[in-house]
């Protein structure tokens, strides 16, 4: 557990509590309970680590009515001190694989992060909504809910005019047109009104608009603006819609989507003291802490010069369900308007922007609200 939590207090049965009690400071902490023999007994993130320690294993935790007695049975206290919820949650979530790696899942499972990928070699290709991408073909998100990947399809698939009922388009060229070809919203290839070459254009097309929806807005914005010229005033509108419809892509819910090859951030997030603050590089493939400074200009310019190498370095994407689970995590203090860290996008990186991102760190004089009692968030048992 050293990797993950720096800190043990060894328990002696026969001793009083109070010893043990100083030994641990009454702050934000992720800690492990362990009986004699180093066997994980209960994991868990609290707001205050001594008051949690005292309710759960000093003397009034003694008597009748508790379903475990942990003071009969833990010997070792594994501990860290976090100073952010984003912190808090990544080293809740490692300890938690390696102490409980049968049912860790439990704590996770509904934590993923949403992508929405397509293969465009695919005999029949079709966008579909996944918490579970491969990396292996074009890839988007992130998302928070399975709702926003869901929805994010649906738009895609108007936006573009591509089939709705995949049941029907694997019958292409002997399928039977649906009510969208009437409407003309769709070429109908389920019927051979198009062929699949045809139709893969327009995949091709989609991924490409969604990988860069602002180029493409740029583009229809020339043609509105050509066909008005022309007084073709009902082109001009239509492009006009279409062009609102891709400017959707980037907003709400969507507003981080981007392509999974593209998942790299610097996040800065408050440190253990007032001026101090924690720098992550976050990449598809993991989450590193690569600096803990006060802010020296020359320090931060450094350490984001380190992040910039790192995730250029773009290797082949390969997720595991680790890589997955440490998205999740992103994912949800990315797109959280109560998030307290900053995330920088590796495109959007300078000198200026990390000095900025330090500053607004350093004024929040109390990242987190220390409590009296053990403010438990997160928990997880033997």
């Amino acid at each position: 557990m050293d990797r993950w939590l720096d800190h043990m207090v060894t328990l002696d049965p026969a001793a009083p509590m109070d010893a043990a009690l100083r030994q641990l400071p009454p702050r934000w902490a992720v800690y492990l309970t362990a009986d004699e023999h180093g066997t994980p007994v209960q994991l868990l993130a609290v707001k205050n680590l001594r008051a949690s320690i005292k309710r759960r294993l000093g003397e009034s935790a003694e008597g009748a009515g508790r379903r475990v007695d942990y003071r009969a049975i833990v010997r070792q206290i594994h501990w860290k001190r976090v100073d952010s919820a984003f912190e808090s949650d990544l080293t809740y979530l490692d300890t938690a694989r390696i102490a409980f790696p049968a049912n860790y899942r439990q704590i996770v499972s509904a934590r993923r992060a949403w992508f929405m990928e397509i293969n465009p070699d695919a005999p029949f290709p079709r966008w579909m909504r996944t918490d579970e991408p491969s990396g292996k073909c074009p890839t988007f998100g992130p998302m928070l809910e399975k709702s926003h990947a869901g929805k994010l399809v649906e738009t895609i698939e108007d936006l573009f005019d591509l089939c709705r009922y995949h049941n029907v388009l694997v019958q292409s060229p002997g399928g039977s047109a649906c009510a969208y070809k009437d409407m003309g919203k769709c070429p109908a290839p389920c019927d051979g009104s198009v062929s699949m070459q045809q139709y893969r254009s327009l995949i091709d097309w989609s991924i490409h608009t969604l990988a860069d929806p602002e180029q493409e807005i740029a583009e229809q914005t020339d043609r509105m603006q050509s066909a008005a010229g022309d007084l073709r005033f009902e082109l001009a509108q239509k492009i006009r819609q279409f062009a609102e419809g891709l400017d959707s892509l980037r907003k709400n819910e969507w507003r981080h989507v981007r392509p999974l090859a593209d998942f790299r951030y610097l996040s800065v997030q408050p440190g253990p003291g007032k001026g101090l603050a924690r720098l992550f590089a976050i990449t598809p493939q993991e989450v590193r802490c690569i600096a803990c400074l006060r802010g020296e200009e020359r320090e931060l310019i450094l350490h984001c010069d380190d992040a910039q190498a790192l995730m250029q370095a773009r290797p082949a994407i390969a997720l595991d369900p680790v890589s997955l689970d440490a998205l999740g995590i992103v994912a949800r203090h990315l797109l959280s308007p109560k998030s307290t860290g900053v995330f920088l996008h590796g495109n959007d990186l300078s000198d200026r922007a990390i000095v900025q991102a330090y500053r607004q760190i350093a004024r929040q004089a109390t990242p987190l609200v220390e409590t009296d009692d053990e403010g438990v968030v997160a928990e997880l048992s033997a």
